[in-house]
């Protein structure tokens, strides 16, 4: 072996020593014979300062361009070299170093090194770089460009010594970064210096070795993804060979199918909770997306598919995978409930693995390698359990359906894990958002998973309703009153079924039923399970409170805990239903179906704008005849516990009539020296010490109830003492009584605190009231009042019942003409059918006409429409005929011969409404021009009139009973 030193110098520009200014690339190379030996031990380096050739002339006239003394010393030196360089020049020595050829790695070195001086006495400063390397080749007699043989060495080499690195970093090889030892390096590089294997072969063989042993032992694929760019680089270095490019393309596909085999079992081998193993995944899809967009891969292999599409199938083949692992324990299991929970589990864990598709796959594959990694596994999950998990699903749903329902907790057991089943698949179905979809694609399959579960649904209701009547009845029969501070009477059975009530509510509103349409059904059959429920617990607990004898109990009344807690018990579960359509969200149901009735009653009919207006219309009486069947259970149940409710606190006034009837006799019997304010106060006191019980026992509601229901009793205590016998009243009785009933309103409205104004001004208030003011009325004017009343009615009356008074009247000169033209339709009172009408004509009130009598027309025989043209005429004066109530009385007869005359009907006509007196008029020229009336016959209905009755209780005054016998005498002919 020769060998050769290198010096590098910086020089003046003369001899073979010269050097460009800048880096100085150095190396010291040989070739290496059999039997040779190198004494070479150390290589000088020497660094000189270059100076430029000038002459004096040039170098004086710089002069003005000194600076300082330093520059004045440099002034001079260069003075004294223009004037030498005739002689040759010299250059300056700044420096050298000395390097060990042993100290020369066989792959070369580069780095700054200092400068060393000379001597001792020397000054030197500075580092110059040198980029140094050490090679031999042994002349073996073959061709430099076939260097096959020398490539496969190499790879076997590089086989061998990245074993012995993972046999060092065993077990965690992938934490191995690739790096070779410095003794293996030697060997590499002396071997590819050797077989003048050029850096693309090299970047080769690196790749191919690495990648075999990356398919049998997990490595850091950052290693992999380095060496892809490293022969990246390197491929426009030179050409490879036939076997070259086949070597590469086996290791390209080698690695594709690693790779696309490693996403296939991603789920087991990166799990997304591990982020160390997530950061390999990512690496191994760099690696992947690198090999697609390689330079050489598409010059090797050019026939093969889109890397892409090939990612996206071995996604669909690790959903497959994964979703087969997860239907096993279903497909093994025996039993209906062993294979419900294990649809369950199934169910639950692909919706956490979607989630984790989602949330930890999703965003790797995207950024990496550009695949939609959550679209294609949701939509191979969806296909499958569309197609698979449906009918394993319908199956044990049908056995279900199919069980017998008991009191034992097995089916309800199998219908929660139903549920649990529907809401994991409504999870899974509402991942379908974040699947990227085309807009014109279709609903998915999986969108309509509810329909498996709507005949289980029903089933589910059914035995929704046998469970919460047994969970009624136990609650009723264990109840308890619930005690505490500042709370109502109740006991924990209402408690009990609000919370039935609750838990059917809550959970429809987990379901989540997404078709509106066709949940119209199964909401109501809710409300009619909620509702019988309801009703059962009223029945319950009015029965219980019967058998405890409440009824039955004819002592003083007492506010118990008992009663009062059954009112609001009642109440509470009352209230509970009435939130029931806003809970099961109703009016959006209805709605829906409206919609959908209109648009299937319209569309066919879209041509004719007359049918599609009449189909609107049907499709709103339908949709109302919806309402009504939904509502219609839901109004039953409520309204029968208010009945239940009502019957209870009427039992209150039931109770507290006899000391209440008896505090209203004290009050209307003192006597007139006892003012009326201390009179009431026993009965005052008696309704305050109760009701304030009541107050504090019940809910407001029912306090509202209770307070109505007394007033009512106390109206009526008020009414009989009122229309008791009058013969041993005081003269100031209906006074005092009239005073005590606006303190009683007031005491029940307690300055807005009670009963409001408009509650307690009932219909028997204002009976009493009136019944009362009648009492203290004269009886003439009870008697104005009664016609007045009459002809009122006559006015407001719509039909002619009993016939039609055809007459006309008009005042002159005083005098009054009444003329009686005719009548029809007169009601038939002889066995013949017909009648044998007259008509009574009399002026009333009979005070204002004392001097006029009644006067009769005609009798006209078998008739029933009468033709009487009379006239009769009554010497009055204008002030009489003005004066209020004046009016005229028409009273129809039926003449009889053997019998008393039968009443036909009676009218009344206003004298204030007939010409001459209402026109201020005196004189009328034309009689026959004026205007007839044709006034209804009426008959009086009813028999308990108060006037009458009122003035039937004055046994003293004749006026009174003779016309209360006259107006009986009517009534019972009516009849």
């Amino acid at each position: 072996m020769t060998s050769t030193a290198t010096s590098c110098t910086w020089t003046s520009g003369k001899g073979p020593d010269r050097w460009p200014h800048g880096p100085c690339h150095s190396s010291v190379a040989g070739r290496r014979r059999v039997g040779a030996r190198v004494p070479v031990t150390r290589r000088p380096f020497c660094r000189r300062d270059h100076d430029d050739e000038s002459s004096v002339l040039d170098a004086v006239s710089r002069l003005n361009e000194v600076r300082g003394v330093k520059g004045l010393g440099r002034f001079f030196k260069q003075i004294a070299q223009s004037a030498r360089s005739g002689s040759g020049s010299t250059d300056d020595f700044l420096g050298c170093i000395n390097i060990p050829v042993a100290d020369i790695p066989s792959q070369g070195v580069e780095s700054w090194f200092p400068l060393e001086a000379r001597t001792h006495r020397s000054t030197v400063q500075g580092r110059i770089h040198l980029k140094l390397w050490l090679s031999t080749r042994e002349d073996r007699g073959t061709s430099e460009e076939d260097n096959w043989r020398d490539v496969r060495q190499q790879e076997r080499l590089h086989e061998v010594f990245i074993a012995h690195e993972l046999r060092e970093a065993f077990p965690r090889t992938w934490e191995w970064r690739g790096e070779l030892g410095p003794g293996a390096q030697a060997v590499l590089h002396q071997h590819a210096i050797q077989g003048d294997i050029t850096d693309l072969q090299l970047a080769l063989v690196r790749f191919v070795a690495f990648v075999r042993t990356a398919v049998v032992t997990p490595l850091d694929f950052g290693v992999i993804l380095k060496l892809m760019h490293d022969l990246e680089e390197q491929w426009d270095s030179g050409p490879l060979s036939r076997e070259e490019e086949d070597a590469l393309a086996e290791a390209f596909n080698l690695w594709t199918e690693h790779a696309l085999h490693l996403v296939r079992r991603h789920r087991q081998l990166y799990p997304p909770r591990c982020k160390e193993l997530c950061l390999r995944l990512e690496k191994l899809l760099r690696t992947v997306s690198a090999l697609g967009h390689m330079r050489a891969m598409a010059k090797c292999c050019p026939f093969n598919k889109d890397l892409r599409a090939e990612l996206g199938c071995a996604l669909r083949k690790a959903a497959a995978d994964w979703y087969e692992e997860l239907m096993r324990p279903v497909r093994e299991a025996a039993g209906l409930d062993a294979r419900l929970d294990a649809l369950v589990l199934t169910a639950n864990r692909l919706l956490v693995g979607l989630q984790a598709a989602r949330t930890a796959y999703e965003p790797v594959f995207h950024a990496v390698a550009h695949v939609p990694y959550f679209a294609i596994t949701y939509k191979q999950i969806e296909r499958l359990v569309h197609t698979d998990m449906c009918g394993q699903t319908c199956a044990v749903l049908d056995e279900l359906r199919c069980a017998e329902l008991g009191d034992d907790a097995g089916p309800v057991q199998l219908c929660t894990s139903v549920f649990e089943l529907y809401l994991a698949l409504q999870d899974v179905s509402a991942l379908a958002e974040h699947a990227d979809r085309a807009e014109d694609r279709p609903p998915t399959t999986l969108t309509t998973f509810y329909t498996w579960f709507e005949a289980a649904l029903h089933r589910w209701l059914d035995l929704a309703h046998l469970k919460v009547s047994n969970r009624i009845r136990r609650s009723v029969e264990m109840n308890k009153l619930c005690t505490a501070e500042l709370i109502v009477r109740h006991t924990t059975s209402a408690m009990d079924v609000s919370a039935c009530f609750y838990h059917i509510n809550e959970f429809w509103k987990q379901l989540n039923w997404p078709d509106l349409v066709s949940s119209y059904n199964i909401v109501n059959k809710i409300i009619r399970t909620i509702s019988s429920a309801a009703l059962f617990y009223a029945d319950l607990t009015h029965q219980k409170l019967k058998d405890q004898g409440f009824y039955e109990d004819k002592g003083p009344y007492r506010t118990t805990d008992d009663m009062c807690a059954a009112i609001n018990d009642l109440e509470y579960v009352r209230r509970a239903l009435n939130h029931v359509p806003r809970d099961l969200h109703v009016d959006s149901i209805l709605e829906a179906v409206e919609a959908a009735e209109l648009a299937a009653a319209v569309e066919p009919m879209a041509a004719r704008e007359a049918a599609r207006e009449a189909a609107r219309e049907a499709a709103r009486q339908s949709s109302g005849a919806w309402k009504e069947q939904m509502y219609a259970a839901l109004e039953q149940a409520a309204t029968q516990m208010e009945q239940y409710t009502l019957l209870i606190i009427a039992q209150i006034g039931a109770k507290m009539r006899p000391s209440l009837k008896k505090a209203m006799f004290h009050l209307a019997w003192s006597p007139d020296s006892l003012p009326t304010a201390d009179s009431i106060s026993p009965l005052l006191q008696y309704l305050d010490c109760h009701l304030q019980s009541l107050n504090g026992a019940l809910l407001p509601k029912n306090f509202e109830r209770a307070l109505a229901e007394v007033w009512e009793v106390v109206l009526l205590e008020l009414g009989h003492q009122m229309d008791g016998s009058s013969g041993d009243k005081l003269p100031g009785f209906y006074d005092r009584l009239h005073e005590a009933l606006g303190l009683l309103l007031a005491f029940f409205h307690a300055d807005a605190m009670g009963l409001g104004l408009d509650a307690l001004r009932t219909a028997t208030y204002y009976r009493v009231d009136q019944r009362l003011q009648y009492h203290r009325t004269a009886t003439d004017r009870l008697l104005d009042l009664y016609h007045q009343e009459r002809l009122l009615a006559q006015l407001g009356c719509d039909s002619a019942e009993y016939g039609v008074l055809s007459v006309r009247a008009y005042f002159n000169h005083d005098s009054l003409c009444v003329e009686v033209l005719s009548a029809r339709d007169v009601i038939p009172l002889d066995p013949n059918g017909f009648s044998d009408p007259f008509v009574i004509v009399e002026l009333i009130p009979r005070r204002l006409f004392p001097h006029c009598a009644e006067q009769t027309t005609h009798v006209h025989k078998k008739t029933l429409h009468p033709v009487f043209d009379e006239c009769f005429e009554f010497s009055v004066t204008l002030e009489q005929c003005r004066a209020e109530g004046a009016m005229v009385l028409f009273t129809v007869m039926d003449h009889d011969v053997l019998t008393a005359n039968d009443f036909a009907g009676e009218a009344f006509l206003a004298l204030s409404s007939v010409p001459g007196v209402a026109d201020n008029n005196s004189s009328i020229d034309n009689f026959h021009g004026l205007k007839h009336a044709e006034l209804p016959l009426m008959h009086q209905k009813n028999r308990n009139h108060p006037i009458l009755e009122v003035l039937e209780t004055r046994l003293h005054d004749r006026t009174a009973l003779d016309f209360v016998k006259k107006q009986k005498q009517r009534l019972a002919t009516v009849s």
